[in-house]
């Protein structure tokens, strides 16, 4: 307990350690598919796929691969947002031997195509809509097959013949002739292969599994190599977490897009590894979100702190039915205390924060969903995690109340980053520490507090400034909705405290009262010399603060 001090503040029937099964990730769905064949695996938009039906679709399309030639180890790219296509092919592409690589459907064809060919990878599958963005990539990128799929062809019936006559054509849905010639198609794979007795390769848990391109919000995007045994010990730790979930009787809102790490584990694997409802919405609409609530009755909810301030934010909330709602986990940014007592009041659910990166998994720390919880804080290491500090210049570790970089070692850290072993030396050390980049520190109970990504602290002069520590006093303004602050670099090295304001809708407010409120609340060194008006913050597309882009921003005003 000296060296876990966290251990103590578990909640109850939460374990120390994870026994990580030996299994690779297509086993989690055989699994509750065998235990659980009826029970609801996708719903969408009124189409409902148990988890038999998943699992034979998944063990189809795994065959329709292998027929097409896909080789064991091969990279296949999904281009897919929330839809069931999406997690019919990641275990089907898992299930052929493949490594899926996951891309942000939103993503410029610049961007994917550095992916694309950074994982070298020779199969693409993506929704017809997005076939403009292929064609681009296909001019680059000589590809051995792309495989479409339309996002009708899981809609129930009566929807599936409106979205033919109305918007199919009007949106964009349809391939054109010559590219659709030169492609395959997900849905003809998945008959042709209903009577296809191909066998599959065996899986073993070390093995690649999926390549996840960082977030890229303080440098160039690097492709982060997970095992099946890493991304199983992640999805077990995480259900661990919640000692009272229900096997087979859960419903998870996946809001969280499944390209992202955050998403792909704490709503898709975590669902199948407790043979949960996944509730598919392609897009974070808050009318959408608050409508799916009500129609389907989720009791789990993994966000970012921007969905909790949206919902909460809606005039007679309460009246969309939240109290099905029992834990909600919010990850991938820091969660000010403001919008999580706000949430919690209105939905009666405990939204606690959490912690992770996508080289761990993502998930390294969660805060206690009982009374040992504290806001402010990213929590204790997950069972069989572990977490430490270390002096930022000689690499020592710190004891409790020191800020410096905080390190995580646990059986949910990555392989490494695809392809460059230069910067896997870097960030995995020879005994198994991650270095995350962030600046955190442990208190005497063993509970993580982040103070700043390192890159992202401020140094204004003698002082070090952390722009978390500013926006919390920010989100404390009654007219504050969001808020961020960055280090803005001006002539002769100086560099200036901004911030970055979004008001609450139908609020005005002026600098000089902006920086009035931080004046009583802050030391002199912390205040902002300025405050800029947003109609909204720049955000990755899984909801965190590019800071960078408001620094960029800022210079070319300048």
């Amino acid at each position: 307990m000296t060296d876990k001090p966290w251990l103590s503040h578990y909640d109850p029937g939460v374990p120390h350690e994870i026994a990580v099964p030996p299994i690779a990730l297509p086993d989690l769905l055989a699994s509750a598919a065998r235990d659980f064949p009826d029970a609801p695996a996708i719903l969408f938009y009124g189409t409902t796929i148990s988890y038999a039906e998943l699992d034979d679709l998944a063990n189809r399309f795994a065959r329709g691969l292998v027929r097409a030639g896909v080789r064991p180890g091969e990279r296949v790219v999904l281009v897919l947002p929330n839809v069931p296509q999406a997690v019919i092919c990641y275990y089907g592409t898992l299930r052929a031997g493949a490594v899926v690589v996951l891309a942000n459907p939103l993503h410029e064809a610049g961007g994917l195509i550095r992916q694309v060919e950074d994982a070298q990878a020779a199969t693409i599958v993506a929704l017809s809509m997005f076939h403009p963005l292929v064609a681009q990539v296909r001019e680059r990128v000589a590809f051995e097959r792309v495989i479409y799929t339309n996002l009708k062809e899981y809609l129930p019936a009566t929807q599936r013949r409106l979205f033919t006559l109305l918007r199919q054509e009007r949106e964009g849905h349809r391939v054109p002739d010559e590219e659709a010639g030169r492609s395959l198609w997900m849905a003809r794979m998945l008959e042709d292969a209903r009577a296809d007795g191909q066998g599959l390769p065996d899986l073993a848990p070390a093995q690649p599994a999926v390549i996840l391109y960082t977030g890229g919000t303080t440098g160039d995007a690097k492709g982060v190599l997970h095992t099946h045994r890493s991304l199983v010990a992640n999805a077990a730790q995480t259900s661990a977490w919640v000692p009272e979930l229900r096997r087979g009787r859960e419903r998870v809102l996946c809001a969280l897009p499944f390209s992202h790490a955050y998403g792909m584990t704490s709503c898709m694997n975590f669902a199948v590894a407790l043979a949960a409802a996944m509730i598919l919405l392609p897009t974070f609409e808050t009318q959408n979100v608050l409508h799916a609530i009500r129609r389907d009755r989720p009791t789990l909810f993994p966000g970012v702190p921007p969905m909790y301030a949206a919902i909460s934010e809606v005039k007679d909330v309460r009246s969309y039915g939240l109290s099905s709602l029992r834990a909600c986990l919010s990850g991938a940014a820091p969660l000010p205390v403001e919008v999580q007592e706000g949430f919690e009041r209105l939905t009666r659910a405990r939204l606690v924060e959490g912690y992770g990166l996508t080289e761990a998994g993502p998930v390294t720390h969660v805060n206690p969903l009982g009374d040992a919880r504290r806001p402010g804080f990213i929590g204790v290491p997950l069972p069989g995690t572990e977490a430490k500090i270390v002096d930022l210049a000689s690499g020592a570790d710190l004891p409790a109340g020191n800020i410096g970089e905080l390190l995580v070692r646990g059986p949910q850290v990555m392989l490494g980053y695809w392809n460059r072993p230069g910067e896997t030396a870097e960030a995995l050390l020879p005994d198994g520490w991650l270095r995350t980049g962030d600046l955190a520190r442990m208190d005497a109970d063993g509970f993580f507090q982040v103070i700043e990504r390192r890159k992202e602290m401020i140094v204004a002069g003698r002082y070090n400034i952390y722009p978390r520590d500013v926006e919390e006093v920010l989100y404390e303004h009654p007219k504050v909705l969001e808020a961020a602050v960055a280090g803005i670099p001006r002539d002769g090295g100086q560099t200036d405290v901004k911030a970055f304001v979004v008001l609450r809708r139908g609020e005005s407010a002026t600098s000089d009262e902006i920086i009035q409120f931080l004046r009583e609340r802050l030391s002199a060194y912390k205040l902002p010399s300025a405050v800029e008006f947003r109609e909204a913050l720049p955000r990755s597309f899984i909801g965190k603060v590019l800071r960078r882009v408001l620094i960029e921003g800022d210079r070319n005003e300048s």
